[in-house]
């Protein structure tokens, strides 16, 4: 856009009635000037435009253009007169699109001492050097306004563009998440409830005929949730989540024992009390899954600063490495190395400033402990992972069992 600065200078040329020489030496010079200033400013908008593509922005791709340019307005200048010192305009237009804001500035500051020598070469009329500095100078400003404020947008898009590929991509990670954790729970039951009602079919036809409507109940119970999880997220209740494990236990024949306070267990922050769901959920799902356990004990404790909750069994959890509670991600829990699951639980009760602890002592079984700082109670926004509506509704629930031998769960 710059070019028509050109038109003086060449008009001038023309009606100065040059020798042929002269003519002929000045248009070459003129043409490859133009010839090198268009190839230039096209590489360079290809650069801004799309900074990915595969032109290679070297040190003497970006400099070398410059230094002829330069050169160029330096030989024609002093040799035709002031009208070419529109030379240096074009120059510095190139030099502000070209350098980044800093090199562009020092450039332009140079090129405008350039351009007071040129034309003190061919006039030695100081007035007649104010102008094209001051267009040098104005040119370069105004192309560097317009560089910054191409790039600047750009930026700003690929940013946006990053964020909503960021929100997508965690937005899928929490989606699977949750189900895993609805839906592990409750298949596992399902599936320990058939592996029973094929037991009894033929030796205790009623009790068989029990356990299949239980898992009839399980089923739409389970098809409940995933369609609120759907709709918005269930978040789930501590207290049904105990009960529920208990029932689960009881089911695959391991002795529950649950240890705390039955009056604290409905008290909590709605944020807290489903990360501890969780908890319970995704403890008791791998006793049942990987234990081989006799005994399984819930302890749920609170004091004045936090909340916790601790899923103990005396199975054979994994090889005895120490008695010191190892980080989840670099225990082998029981969901296998950095299972879903257990991250699932880490990240939810990570987001609430808690501790996520899976370890197995050296006497054998596996603990999972996880605990809260009940100064996150006033989080109630679903940070939890379940960006659920609303908590679920309490049910009524009988009272805790807080023992069972295995000879009873046998019977």
């Amino acid at each position: 856009m710059w070019l028509f600065f050109l038109i003086p200078a060449v008009t001038e040329l023309f009606g100065e009635h040059p020798t042929l020489l002269r003519l002929v030496a000045t248009l070459v010079g003129l043409a490859l000037f133009i010839g090198v200033y268009m190839w230039a400013t096209w590489n360079n908008v290809v650069n801004l435009t799309a900074p990915s593509s595969p032109a290679r922005r070297t040190q003497i791709s970006v400099w070398l253009p410059i230094v002829v340019l330069t050169v160029l307005s330096l030989v024609l200048v002093p040799g035709n007169g002031k009208d070419w010192a529109d030379l240096f305009i074009l120059t510095g237009a190139y030099v502000a699109g070209r350098l980044p804001t800093v090199q562009a500035a020092l450039a332009i500051g140079v090129l405008v001492l350039l351009t007071i020598v040129g034309i003190r070469l061919t006039d030695p009329n100081w007035y007649d050097v104010a102008a094209p500095v001051t267009v040098v100078t104005v040119v370069g400003v105004v192309v560097m306004s317009m560089v910054r404020t191409v790039t600047t947008g750009l930026q700003l898009r690929a940013a946006r563009g990053e964020i909503a590929r960021l929100a997508v991509t965690t937005e899928r990670l929490r989606i699977a998440r949750d189900l895993h954790d609805l839906l592990g729970h409750n298949l596992s039951l399902i599936a320990l409830k058939s592996e029973l009602a094929g037991r009894l079919v033929k030796v205790s036809p009623e009790r068989a005929a029990v356990e299949i409507g239980d898992i009839e109940n399980v089923a739409r119970t389970t098809l409940q949730q995933v369609r609120e999880a759907v709709a918005a997220y269930r978040q789930p209740t501590l207290s049904g989540e105990l009960h529920a494990a208990q029932e689960i236990l009881a089911a695959a024949g391991i002795a529950y024992r649950f240890e705390g306070d039955e009056s604290m267990v409905g008290t909590l922050p709605t944020a807290i009390e489903a990360v501890l769901s969780w908890a319970v959920r995704e403890g008791v799902t791998n006793v049942i899954r990987h234990s081989r356990a006799h005994q399984c004990t819930i302890r749920v404790a609170r004091d004045k600063h936090n909340v916790s909750v601790e899923i103990v069994d005396d199975g054979v959890g994994v090889p005895p490495v120490s008695d010191v509670p190892q980080p989840v991600a670099e225990s082998s829990g029981s969901t296998g190395n950095g299972g879903h699951g257990i991250r699932g639980l880490t990240e939810r009760v990570e987001a609430l400033g808690g501790q996520c602890e899976v370890w197995t002592p050296v006497g054998g079984g596996f603990r999972l402990a996880v605990s809260v700082p009940l100064a996150q109670g006033n989080l109630n926004t679903g940070t939890t992972g379940n960006s659920a509506a609303s908590p679920a509704p309490r049910v009524p629930t009988a009272p805790l069992e807080r023992t069972n031998s295995s000879g009873e769960r046998s019977k």
